[in-house]
């Protein structure tokens, strides 16, 4: 697969990067391993995940995958900023038990849509990159992002850039990003100046989220989501007929120099996109 350098860093990646968001929806261990294995033969070398990612389990499962001497073949970013819930983490018969219960009662309108607690502070930052690495098995990360931010987090980055700074000199992480909304990314990169490198923003074909991105003069550098919203805005016949590599054709034609995240379970899937950008 082509690679790209992401702009403003040195840091080189495929053009499309595996975000691991539904890697847990693959319940046994094996088909974990083999969809990871799947995406790194079809060329892809970023892998994207997330603490609250399947409760850890994305993590441990890139972990366990390049336990076997991959480090080196391919670039990891983490986030921060909602941990996982360390019940679920232990035992994740529970989370999958938890996740169905829950379902269930948003299907029959028993339960409403709860959000996850953000937390940002020194001590949950230091914690969490701290357990990342020890669920990757790698002794550097070349992303930690903050997962997104809000723009209620400014004061509480302002207080963490000293830390977030120092590890990149301690070589725990290569560069620092922001993943989330375009618009909250970049008000953060602007506020709390000096700090993140990377910017790895939602977009979507509809929305195009992503042109403030542009419009304040910054290159994009890492877009994600245009999967996901394309098939939230369709239904019915309608989400039968989408065009997933259209989709994507139009995706990488939206971030032309950049690297498009996807995230599938469909091995087939994986290497067609991968087509579009060999």
């Amino acid at each position: 697969m082509k690679k790209i350098c992401i702009s403003g860093t040195k840091l080189e990646t495929s053009r499309l990067g595996f975000g691991t968001a539904s890697l847990h929806h693959a319940y046994r261990t094996s088909d974990r391993q083999s969809i990871l294995s799947a995406a790194l033969d079809a060329g892809y070398t970023h892998f994207d995940t997330a603490r609250m990612y399947g409760e850890g389990m994305a993590e441990k499962s890139l972990g366990k995958f390049l336990s076997g001497g991959l480090r080196q073949q391919v670039t990891l970013g983490t986030k921060f900023g909602f941990p996982a819930i360390p019940l679920q983490e232990c035992l994740p018969s529970i989370m999958y038990g938890q996740r169905i219960i829950s379902g269930l009662a948003r299907r029959l309108r028993m339960l409403k849509e709860s959000e996850r607690k953000r937390v940002i502070s020194l001590v949950a930052a230091e914690s969490s990159l701290t357990m990342s690495m020890k669920a990757l098995q790698t002794d550097w990360l070349d992303i930690l992002l903050v997962h997104e931010p809000q723009i209620s987090d400014i004061e509480n980055l302002h207080g963490l850039a000293e830390w977030l700074i120092k590890q990149k000199s301690r070589g725990r992480v290569r560069y620092l990003g922001l993943a989330g909304s375009a618009k909250n990314c970049l008000e953060v990169k602007q506020q709390v100046e000096g700090v993140f490198d990377i910017l790895q923003v939602e977009d979507s074909l509809a929305g195009c989220e992503a042109d403030i991105i542009k419009a304040a003069g910054l290159p994009l550098q890492a877009t994600y989501g245009y999967l996901r919203l394309a098939i939230s805005r369709c239904t019915g016949s309608n989400a039968q007929a989408m065009d997933g590599l259209e989709v994507m054709k139009s995706a990488l034609a939206r971030n032309p120099n950049g690297m498009v995240l996807l995230s599938t379970r469909k091995i087939h899937r994986l290497r067609d996109f991968a087509k579009l950008v060999d």
